[in-house]
Protein backbone atom coordinates (compact mmCIF):
# COMPACT_ATOMS: atom_id res chain seq x y z
CA UNK A 1 0.00 0.00 0.00
CA UNK A 2 1.12 3.56 -0.60
CA UNK A 3 -0.03 6.86 0.84
CA UNK A 4 -3.53 7.72 -0.42
CA UNK A 5 -4.78 11.30 -0.88
CA UNK A 6 -8.24 12.56 -1.84
CA UNK A 7 -9.61 15.97 -2.83
CA UNK A 8 -13.36 16.53 -2.97
CA UNK A 9 -15.21 19.77 -3.71
CA UNK A 10 -18.39 19.67 -1.64
CA UNK A 11 -19.69 23.11 -2.67
CA UNK A 12 -18.33 25.71 -5.08
CA UNK A 13 -20.51 28.80 -5.40
CA UNK A 14 -19.86 32.40 -6.43
CA UNK A 15 -19.07 33.35 -2.82
CA UNK A 16 -17.47 30.36 -1.14
CA UNK A 17 -16.06 26.90 -1.61
CA UNK A 18 -16.06 23.93 0.77
CA UNK A 19 -13.38 21.30 0.16
CA UNK A 20 -12.72 17.99 1.89
CA UNK A 21 -9.13 16.68 1.97
CA UNK A 22 -8.14 13.26 3.27
CA UNK A 23 -4.99 11.19 3.49
CA UNK A 24 -4.01 7.75 4.78
CA UNK A 25 -0.34 7.01 5.46
CA UNK A 26 1.54 3.73 5.22
CA UNK A 27 4.68 4.97 6.96
CA UNK A 28 6.81 5.37 3.81
CA UNK A 29 6.86 9.16 3.75
CA UNK A 30 5.26 12.49 4.54
CA UNK A 31 3.11 14.74 2.39
CA UNK A 32 4.32 18.06 1.04
CA UNK A 33 2.05 19.60 -1.60
CA UNK A 34 2.05 23.40 -2.04
CA UNK A 35 -0.83 23.16 -4.54
CA UNK A 36 -3.31 20.96 -2.65
CA UNK A 37 -5.97 23.64 -3.30
CA UNK A 38 -5.31 25.66 -6.46
CA UNK A 39 -7.11 29.00 -6.43
CA UNK A 40 -7.52 29.45 -10.19
CA UNK A 41 -9.35 26.11 -10.56
CA UNK A 42 -12.22 27.18 -8.29
CA UNK A 43 -15.50 28.07 -9.97
CA UNK A 44 -15.71 31.59 -11.34
CA UNK A 45 -11.97 32.39 -11.34
CA UNK A 46 -11.23 35.39 -13.55
CA UNK A 47 -8.34 35.67 -15.99
CA UNK A 48 -5.82 38.50 -16.33
CA UNK A 49 -8.33 40.43 -18.50
CA UNK A 50 -11.11 40.20 -15.90
CA UNK A 51 -13.30 37.64 -17.68
CA UNK A 52 -14.01 34.06 -16.54
CA UNK A 53 -10.94 31.88 -16.93
CA UNK A 54 -11.23 29.02 -19.45
CA UNK A 55 -14.51 30.33 -20.86
CA UNK A 56 -15.48 31.22 -24.40
CA UNK A 57 -15.18 34.91 -23.42
CA UNK A 58 -11.56 34.56 -22.28
CA UNK A 59 -9.09 35.58 -24.96
CA UNK A 60 -5.85 34.83 -23.11
CA UNK A 61 -6.84 32.12 -20.57
CA UNK A 62 -3.96 33.52 -18.48
CA UNK A 63 -4.61 33.11 -14.77
CA UNK A 64 -4.03 35.96 -12.35
CA UNK A 65 -0.78 35.78 -10.39
CA UNK A 66 -2.76 36.10 -7.11
CA UNK A 67 -6.28 35.12 -6.03
CA UNK A 68 -7.36 36.69 -2.75
CA UNK A 69 -8.99 33.94 -0.70
CA UNK A 70 -9.70 33.81 3.00
CA UNK A 71 -10.50 30.81 5.17
CA UNK A 72 -13.66 31.12 7.23
CA UNK A 73 -13.77 27.60 8.69
CA UNK A 74 -11.50 24.60 9.20
CA UNK A 75 -12.73 21.35 10.70
CA UNK A 76 -10.14 18.64 11.21
CA UNK A 77 -9.62 15.13 12.51
CA UNK A 78 -6.00 13.97 12.66
CA UNK A 79 -5.43 10.33 13.65
CA UNK A 80 -1.69 10.52 14.27
CA UNK A 81 -1.29 8.49 17.46
CA UNK A 82 0.06 11.83 18.80
CA UNK A 83 3.28 11.29 16.83
CA UNK A 84 2.90 14.03 14.25
CA UNK A 85 0.78 16.87 12.95
CA UNK A 86 -0.59 18.48 9.79
CA UNK A 87 0.28 22.02 8.68
CA UNK A 88 -1.87 24.07 6.31
CA UNK A 89 -0.10 27.01 4.61
CA UNK A 90 -0.50 29.80 2.05
CA UNK A 91 1.74 29.10 -0.94
CA UNK A 92 4.18 31.82 -1.97
CA UNK A 93 5.36 32.19 -5.58
CA UNK A 94 8.96 32.49 -4.41
CA UNK A 95 8.78 29.35 -2.29
CA UNK A 96 8.10 31.30 0.90
CA UNK A 97 5.14 29.52 2.45
CA UNK A 98 3.21 31.15 5.31
CA UNK A 99 1.64 28.82 7.90
CA UNK A 100 -2.12 29.04 8.39
CA UNK A 101 -2.60 26.44 11.11
CA UNK A 102 -0.93 23.41 12.68
CA UNK A 103 -3.41 20.66 13.55
CA UNK A 104 -3.42 17.52 15.67
CA UNK A 105 -6.28 15.45 17.11
CA UNK A 106 -9.75 17.00 16.44
CA UNK A 107 -10.91 20.57 16.32
CA UNK A 108 -12.57 23.42 14.52
CA UNK A 109 -11.66 26.99 13.69
CA UNK A 110 -14.73 28.95 12.71
CA UNK A 111 -16.30 32.38 12.45
CA UNK A 112 -19.29 30.83 14.24
CA UNK A 113 -17.08 30.59 17.34
CA UNK A 114 -16.30 34.29 17.26
CA UNK A 115 -13.06 33.89 15.32
CA UNK A 116 -12.17 36.02 12.29
CA UNK A 117 -11.56 34.68 8.81
CA UNK A 118 -7.92 33.94 8.04
CA UNK A 119 -6.67 36.32 5.33
CA UNK A 120 -3.79 35.46 3.05
CA UNK A 121 -0.76 37.20 4.56
CA UNK A 122 1.85 35.26 2.59
CA UNK A 123 5.07 36.55 1.06
CA UNK A 124 4.57 36.84 -2.73
CA UNK A 125 1.31 34.86 -2.38
CA UNK A 126 -0.46 33.01 -5.18
CA UNK A 127 -3.70 32.29 -3.33
CA UNK A 128 -3.06 28.54 -3.41
CA UNK A 129 -3.25 26.49 -0.21
CA UNK A 130 -0.68 23.83 0.55
CA UNK A 131 -0.38 21.06 3.09
CA UNK A 132 2.54 19.41 4.84
CA UNK A 133 2.66 16.55 7.32
CA UNK A 134 5.36 16.24 9.95
CA UNK A 135 6.08 13.02 11.82
CA UNK A 136 3.06 10.98 10.74
CA UNK A 137 3.67 7.24 11.05
CA UNK A 138 2.08 4.15 9.50
CA UNK A 139 -1.71 3.96 9.94
CA UNK A 140 -2.00 7.72 10.49
CA UNK A 141 -4.71 9.63 8.64
CA UNK A 142 -6.36 13.02 8.41
CA UNK A 143 -9.63 14.53 7.23
CA UNK A 144 -9.97 18.30 6.72
CA UNK A 145 -13.03 20.35 5.83
CA UNK A 146 -12.02 23.82 4.62
CA UNK A 147 -14.48 26.62 3.86
CA UNK A 148 -12.94 29.29 1.65
CA UNK A 149 -14.40 32.73 0.97
CA UNK A 150 -13.75 34.21 -2.48
CA UNK A 151 -12.91 37.85 -3.27
CA UNK A 152 -15.38 39.02 -5.92
CA UNK A 153 -12.72 41.18 -7.56
CA UNK A 154 -11.09 37.91 -8.68
CA UNK A 155 -14.11 35.62 -9.08
CA UNK A 156 -17.26 35.92 -11.21
CA UNK A 157 -20.34 36.84 -9.18
CA UNK A 158 -22.69 37.06 -12.14
CA UNK A 159 -21.50 40.33 -13.65
CA UNK A 160 -20.92 38.67 -17.05
CA UNK A 161 -24.21 36.77 -17.36
CA UNK A 162 -26.52 39.75 -16.69
CA UNK A 163 -24.58 43.00 -16.08
CA UNK A 164 -27.67 45.22 -15.73
CA UNK A 165 -29.25 43.03 -13.06
CA UNK A 166 -25.91 42.62 -11.30
CA UNK A 167 -25.37 46.39 -11.03
CA UNK A 168 -29.01 47.25 -10.31
CA UNK A 169 -28.67 47.53 -6.52
CA UNK A 170 -25.45 49.54 -6.39
CA UNK A 171 -25.97 51.93 -9.27
CA UNK A 172 -29.79 52.03 -9.41
CA UNK A 173 -29.79 51.11 -13.10
CA UNK A 174 -33.01 49.78 -14.48
CA UNK A 175 -32.87 47.06 -17.13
Amino acid sequence: MSNIYTYQVLRDTTEKTVIKLTANFDGTGQEYNPYRITANTLSGALDANGVPLYSALSVSNTALSFYNLSISRIGYNIASQQKGYVELFWTGSTGNNTPIMNMDLCGEYSEDQGMVSIKNNGVSPTGDIGIQTIGLVANSAYTLFIEIRKDNAMYDRGQFRDPAAFAYGSYKLTP
